[in-house]
């Protein structure tokens, strides 16, 4: 029964340090796509646009 459990959290760790690969490559990725596309957009100032 020991060996069991084990083996268990011995699948579980090698499990969990896969996801932790490939979620951090996926999310490397993702940062690269959003900053070359990110545009920022000044506030609009509704005063002077309702002034006018």
């Amino acid at each position: 029964m020991i060996k069991g459990f084990i083996i268990c959290f011995a699948v579980l760790f090698v499990q969990l340090a896969v996801l932790h690969v490939v979620d951090a490559r996926l999310y490397a990725s993702q940062d690269i796509r959003h900053t070359a596309s990110t545009a920022v957009t000044p506030p609009k100032n509704e005063d002077k646009e309702l002034k006018s």
